[in-house]
């Protein structure tokens, strides 16, 4: 009768709660996560500010299937000058381009882009330059170029496509904020 009961108590109990463990390891791993976005370099697209963070879920999938990444897409990534820490940008060049970065626009093979999103900035200052992404990688931008920490200030300045984990898809927390994040930028001029 005890080794009945433990039999049951296992299968009722222990087996579901293994199966629920995998399934959700297996879901975080390959489908989709949450990150913490604690800085306002994306703001307000991501609304975070230096005292309130943000928590996001990133599309996994959407990468996964080694899929182009395409220019205005905002990724989550390892940053490349310290690959444990998850950043949040914008991709803003794409492999083989020259992004260069002027005060209040930004062009890309000598064709300004136009940033159509009302959320990106308007000024890029203060650091401004000529960057030429190499094959295989990604130049990336904050929308609040005032204060991001972004590849124009990393030693390692591109992200390597295998890098990028997912796609920034939707703000969980907090309530007020709730809701898809825009993918939007636009083309050129």
């Amino acid at each position: 009768m005890k080794q009945s009961n433990y039999f049951r108590w296992l299968t009722e109990w222990i087996v579901p709660i293994v199966i629920g463990v995998i399934v959700a390891f297996g879901i975080k791993t390959w489908v989709v996560s949450a990150a913490v976005v604690p800085s306002s370099s994306m703001y307000p697209t991501i609304p975070a500010t230096g005292t309130h963070h943000v928590y996001i879920l990133d599309n996994k999938l959407e990468i996964d299937f080694n899929r182009k990444i395409y220019r205005g897409e905002v990724v989550v990534f390892h940053f490349p000058d310290a690959p444990k820490e998850l950043y949040v940008k914008r991709v803003i060049g794409l492999p083989g381009d020259t992004v260069k970065v002027t005060a209040n626009a930004v062009y890309i093979n000598g064709e300004k882009l136009n940033e159509s999103n009302p959320n990106i900035a308007k000024s890029n200052l203060p650091r401004l330059g000529t960057y030429h992404v190499p094959l295989g990688h990604y130049f990336m931008l904050g929308d609040n170029r005032t204060v991001s920490f972004d590849s124009r200030y990393w030693v390692n300045k591109y992200v390597a496509r295998s890098a990028i984990v997912g796609e920034a898809d939707f703000i969980l927390a907090p309530i007020s904020n709730i809701g898809p994040i825009s993918q939007k930028l636009s083309a050129f001029n």
